[in-house]
């Protein structure tokens, strides 16, 4: 089983190979050390809960926004550039943030909040112009692999980054005489990263475009185009807006478990940052068999249905979070979540990218990581707020709640609005 699922790498070229390196790079960091050491590292600082949510919720904001821009210019301007630019930005922001500590009060508070938010805005660039990238470098009998591969690579990266994030300030305090109640082993931690950052960016700088395939326009589809003029343009925005407020509402409940997990873990339960990162790391590590099960999946079941299920068993992970105090079941509940992420992504972007012309994928991609960067700012925020009036159980339920609206959302479009649109990436 393993071997099908794999062999497919064998075809992808050299470029898309690379990609992957950088991916694994940027979200080692971005997505996986930041993940665990972020909120820890500002209880350190004496900062509660409003300015943690802030710091959160400025950085997906900003991921959220330059989602959309990074959409609009990959589909006038190169796709490659915007990578590039987009990797070297994370480096920029991740160098700035350990300076932040020495900075005088006022605007040591704005040097928390500015280098995060570089660094996400950054890695929506390459992340959002990376799509419609790996979609056109790969055959598109393997495109379900490809993206398969691209959400295990993220996953096995984000495991990777949560364990180091677990470790390795204990092993700086420890060889410097300090204790994991002071802010320095973190500080140097992320300090450390920016190393990965800078091997990320030279690696990105190494990707070339590579010609799209040029696959022909069936007539019938042609001739759609054509009659309908501009109510062929606005069928398509409709269909974009229609899929980013599905995604908006179908990842929050993962958004507030993956933002809040660490700061529950720590101040609710009282767990230590070594344990935090293992559970951290392992849900990680989950999304790497389960995002590599998806073609499988897809192939017996459809996109539709993996997007639904996945979506389904996902938000019903996050019940124990709510309901039962223990270290375990928020672990489950965190595991659980994360490894139908990778499913859900996986087949979504897939069913979202198929639905338009080839000119608009990026702004498809850029729309719904817009979407996604949003619902993840509004949990982050939002939850700051709930925490300093309501427990953590509240929070928990509301994230539920929202990411079982989106799910049902998307079940109405497909099968009870059930759109007579015939939409082919041919362009």
């Amino acid at each position: 089983m393993l071997g099908r699922i794999l062999s497919p790498i064998r075809a992808f070229n050299s470029q898309a190979r690379l990609f992957f390196a950088v991916i694994v790079g940027l979200t080692i960091v971005a997505d996986g050390l930041y993940s665990v050491l972020l909120n820890l590292y500002l209880l350190r600082l004496d900062y509660g809960t409003e300015f943690i949510g802030l710091v959160n919720a400025v950085g997906l904001l900003t991921f959220g926004l330059a989602s959309l821009p990074a959409g609009i210019l990959g589909s006038r301007m190169s796709t490659t550039a915007l990578m590039k630019f987009g990797a070297v930005t994370c480096l920029v922001g991740g160098a700035l943030f350990p300076m932040a500590e020495w900075l005088p009060p006022g605007w040591r508070e704005a040097g928390l909040v500015v280098p995060p938010a570089l660094m996400f805005g950054g890695f929506a660039f390459f992340f959002v112009n990376g799509a419609p990238f790996l979609l056109n470098v790969v055959d598109n009998a393997y495109k379900n692999h490809a993206f398969a591969l691209k959400a295990a690579h993220w996953s096995l990266a984000g495991f990777a980054g949560s364990l180091i994030g677990g470790i390795l300030p204990g092993v700086i305090a420890g060889l410097n005489g300090w204790t994991l109640a002071d802010p320095q082993p973190f500080r140097i931690t992320f300090a450390l990263a920016t190393v990965v950052l800078a091997l990320s960016a030279l690696l990105a700088l190494r990707i070339r475009p590579l010609p799209p395939r040029d696959a022909p326009t069936p007539p019938e589809y042609a001739q759609a185009r054509n009659g309908a003029g501009n109510g062929w343009a606005a069928s398509i925005l409709m269909l974009i807006v229609i899929m980013t407020v599905i995604r908006l509402f179908q990842v929050a409940g993962s958004a507030t478990a993956m933002v809040y997990f660490n700061v529950y873990m720590d101040q609710h339960l009282t767990v230590s940052t070594a344990l935090i990162g293992a559970m951290a790391a392992i849900g990680r590590l989950t999304g790497v068999p389960t995002a590599l099960l998806t073609p499988s999946l897809v192939k017996r079941w459809g996109n539709v249905r993996v997007v639904i299920g996945s979506s389904l068993v996902a938000t019903l992970c996050l019940i124990p979070m709510a309901l039962v105090e223990h270290w375990l079941a928020a672990s489950f509940g965190y595991i659980g979540a994360i490894g139908m992420m990778s499913v859900r992504y996986t087949a979504f972007i897939v069913y979202i990218l198929d639905l338009v012309p080839r000119t608009h994928q990026a702004l498809m991609a850029g729309t719904g990581e817009a979407a996604a960067g949003m619902s993840f700012a509004m949990m982050a925020l939002g939850g700051g707020f709930i925490l300093s009036l309501f427990a953590f159980r509240d929070l928990f339920l509301l994230g539920t709640l929202i990411s079982f609206i989106g799910t049902a959302l998307f079940w109405l479009y497909v099968f009870v609005s059930k759109p007579k649109r015939k939409l082919k990436p041919a362009l």
